[in-house]
C-alpha cells in the first residue's frame, strides 16, 4: 500500500511538471517524453530515474527540498509533493529565514542577482512555498516566458467546476487572474479546457488545472486554501 501511494504521488508530480516542459518552459528538454509513461503506468524500477529528472526542474524541485527539510522528509514524500502543488499544513513550517534562502539559491539557475536579494529582502509576512507563490512573486526564472499576466494565469494551479464534459475538452467555471493596480485580483470565467488527465470527469466535479488543461479531481476547499491565503499576503506588501 505504500509503495503504491509513493508511485502514484510521484506521477502525480509528473502530472503538473508535463505540461510546461511540453511548452519548453521548465525542467530538461523532451523530458515529458519519459514523464508520460511513468504517469500511464507507474513502475517501481523507474521511480529513480524519474526522481533524477523531476530533481532538475529549477522551479520545482529547490521548494520539494525546503518542505522537506522543515518537515524531516524526503523531497519525493507524497505530502511534501501535495504541499507544493495543492497545499497542506507542511508549509506552515517553513521558515522565512529558509524561504529567503530558497529564493536567494534560484541565482544558481539564471534568476539575477539583483532581483533574487530584493525579493528575499521584501518577503511578504505569512507567505507560504505553495505553487503560487512562485507564481504571483517570484514569476518565472526561465528567460523563455515573458512576465505577464496571462502567462501568470495559465502557470497558477487554478480550479474549475465541471458545466460540461465532452470527449477530450471540459468546460468549467473557474477563476481568471488580473491585475488591477499593483494587485492580483480573481474573477469567475467559463472557459473550455483540455480534458488532460481526468478524461472520466463529470459535471460537478472540481478539478485542478495547469496551463489550460485539467490534472486531477479534488476538493474545492482544498484547492482554493494556500492560493487565497499567498494572494492576500502578497498583495498586502504591495
Amino acid at each position: 500500500m505504500l509503495r503504491e501511494i509513493e508511485l502514484n504521488s510521484l506521477a502525480r508530480a509528473c502530472k503538473y511538471s508535463v505540461i510546461p516542459n511540453r511548452l519548453g518552459f521548465c525542467g530538461p528538454p523532451q523530458s515529458f517524453k519519459k514523464l508520460l509513461p511513468f504517469i500511464e503506468s507507474p513502475q517501481q524500477e523507474k521511480t529513480k530515474e524519474i526522481k533524477a529528472i523531476l530533481s532538475q526542474f529549477n522551479a520545482l524541485y529547490p521548494y520539494l527540498e525546503l518542505i522537506a527539510q522543515s518537515n524531516s522528509l524526503n523531497p519525493f514524500d507524497a505530502a511534501v509533493i501535495e504541499a507544493y502543488w495543492i497545499g497542506n499544513s507542511l508549509l506552515e513550517n517553513v521558515s522565512q529565514r529558509e524561504l529567503q534562502r530558497t529564493i536567494l539559491s534560484f541565482q544558481n539557475f539564471g534568476f539575477p542577482r539583483e532581483i533574487a536579494e530584493k525579493k528575499a529582502a521584501s518577503l511578504p509576512d505569512e507567505v507560504l512555498p505553495h505553487h503560487s507563490f512562485h507564481v504571483l512573486y517570484i514569476t518565472f526564472i526561465s528567460p523563455k516566458l515573458e512576465k505577464l499576466v496571462r502567462n501568470f494565469d495559465n502557470c497558477m494551479i487554478k480550479w474549475g467546476k465541471v458545466e460540461k464534459a465532452g470527449e477530450s475538452k471540459l468546460s468549467v467555471k473557474t477563476i481568471e487572474l488580473l491585475r488591477e493596480g499593483a494587485e492580483f485580483k480573481l474573477r469567475e470565467k467559463l472557459k473550455e479546457i483540455d480534458s488532460g488527465f481526468v478524461a472520466d470527469a463529470k459535471k460537478g466535479d472540481f478539478v485542478s488545472i495547469h496551463w489550460n488543461s485539467a490534472i486531477e479531481i479534488l476538493s474545492e476547499e482544498q484547492l482554493q486554501k494556500y492560493t487565497h491565503s499567498n494572494l492576500r499576503s502578497i498583495n498586502s506588501s504591495r
